[in-house]
């Protein structure tokens, strides 16, 4: 049986939502272990690797009120996760290799789950050449309780190798909308990845 105490395996991590400061998992390197909504009835928190019980950290969520545990994650390589302004939505970011990044955006009580990357490759097949690279999609913030910004950036594996750095609005409902995009030769001061 898991037991909802997890040691030193998340951060508070300092970033903002509406002018405020917002806490951050960041697993499973932190300080921090638990993070809760902002009502306070749902916690996301991490599990270490624990020899014998698990096959490496977790991400898990907690409802306060009825202590029940659902697993949501095996964590390979890292995983960022945070809540909603509202409560409402969690946003989790694997990061399950040093060449990639999904990012989705959860509904804390059906878990139901929508993957940003995936909605943005079905709506803009203009990236598909940058897709098979290095290709991070990071949810940057909260647009509104039903729309965040999605950073993806990276660089080709194959000539031309170029990196690129591209900015969508994405709405639950799979709407997406490309804000920005550039792309720029490899060694240039703005490749990331």
């Amino acid at each position: 049986m898991i037991l909802g105490v997890a040691l030193g395996i998340a951060s508070l991590v300092l970033g903002q939502a509406n002018g405020q400061p917002t806490k951050v998992l960041d697993l499973p390197f932190g300080s921090i272990t638990r993070l809760a909504s902002p009502d306070g009835s749902l916690i996301l928190y991490g599990v270490p690797f624990q020899k014998e019980v698990n096959g490496g950290p977790q991400l898990w969520l907690e409802d306060a009120r009825t202590h029940q545990r659902q697993k949501l994650l095996d964590i390979s390589d890292g995983v960022s996760a945070g809540w909603s302004p509202d409560g409402t939505k969690f946003y989790l970011q694997d990061h399950s290799s040093s060449s990639s990044t999904e990012s989705y955006i959860y509904d804390a009580r059906s878990l139901k789950r929508v993957d940003l990357g995936a909605l943005i490759r079905k709506s803009d097949s203009s990236i598909s050449r940058f897709t098979s690279g290095h290709a991070y999609f990071e949810m940057e913030r909260w647009d509104s309780p039903q729309t965040v910004i999605v950073h993806f950036y990276g660089h080709t594996d194959t000539p031309p190798v170029v990196c690129f750095d591209l900015r969508y609005r994405v709405k639950f409902s799979g709407t997406t909308t490309k804000l920005q995009q550039h792309v720029f030769p490899p060694g240039s001061k703005f490749c990331r990845g």
